[in-house]
């Protein structure tokens, strides 16, 4: 065999080696360069509102907000009081958010005038 032809061989052997992990199938029978296989991380509020209603059904907190803590974004639970007990329910942190509490009291709607 000509070593032009093995040279081209080899080549073409290595490059295939090289681009095969683009073509190759997930679990989801996607090829991976159409998945997510790069997790974009969710935004403050996206966690905000995933976490929210989990938070809400706690007894005690009267509320969810997002703000700063540290001049980074954070995620704010409102308390109605300064129970230890309540404090350990909530979180310290939500997909990487910090969690900080405040207490507020009790948080009633105002009616219309």
């Amino acid at each position: 065999m000509d070593k032009r032809l093995i040279f081209i061989f080899i080549a073409i052997v290595l490059a295939s080696l090289l681009f095969l992990p683009l073509f190759t199938i997930n679990q989801d029978k996607q090829p991976l360069f159409l998945s997510n296989s790069l997790s974009i991380s969710p935004t403050i509020e996206q966690v905000k509102e995933q976490y929210e209603s989990d938070l809400l059904r706690i007894n005690g907190v009267v509320g969810v907000g997002i703000s700063k803590c540290e001049e980074k974004p954070c995620i704010k639970v409102y308390l109605e009081n300064e129970s230890p007990n309540l404090k350990k329910q909530i979180p310290k942190q939500l997909d990487g958010f910090k969690v900080d509490t405040q207490v507020t009291g009790a948080i009633k709607a105002q009616p219309q005038q």
